[in-house]
């Protein structure tokens, strides 16, 4: 019994099919490793940053970019800068009031920030991390200065 092997040569329709995978998958790949462009716009919120040391918002420039001192997010730049006095709320036990009192040696400090943000319908985010809500507590670190406070408002 003599049984040769046939040898595999290839053709024109094994060609088609390879032609036609690698094209398919050229395919697949661009379209799930495109870029994907967003739209973003300009925003302006305000930071009020409570308690401070006397003598923080000299430090704080307009141009100063803001960072998150936790997660090390870029937050935006400073547009404007107010200081006010630091008050505390505090309970009067004996006429069962309430109490607002200036507190010495420590200021309020409000920052207008601006930064491009991407909207999508539930959010703002400053380069796709930092959310912007009002209400939202934030640590904010600056060129040489620190501070802890809330999101107070958010232009519309």
């Amino acid at each position: 019994m003599n049984m040769s092997k046939k040898k595999w040569k290839p053709n024109f329709f094994d060609g088609i099919i390879v032609i036609l995978v690698v094209v398919l998958a050229g395919g697949f790949y661009a379209f799930t490793h495109r870029e994907k462009v967003v739209e973003t716009k300009v925003q302006r919120y305000q930071v009020q940053l409570l308690e401070c040391p006397e003598g923080l918002s000299k430090k704080i420039k307009e141009g100063d970019k803001l960072t998150d001192n936790v997660k090390k997010y870029y937050m935006g730049k400073v547009v404007a800068v107010e200081a006010g006095e630091s008050k505390r709320l505090s309970e009067d036990r004996v006429n069962g009031r309430i109490l607002e009192s200036v507190m010495p040696g420590v200021e309020s400090v409000i920052l207008t920030v601006e930064a491009n943000v991407t909207e999508n319908a539930s959010s703002l985010k400053v380069d796709g991390n930092f959310e912007i809500k009002a209400g939202r507590e934030v640590a904010v670190k600056g060129n040489g200065y620190a501070g802890k406070g809330y999101i107070i408002t958010v232009e519309r």
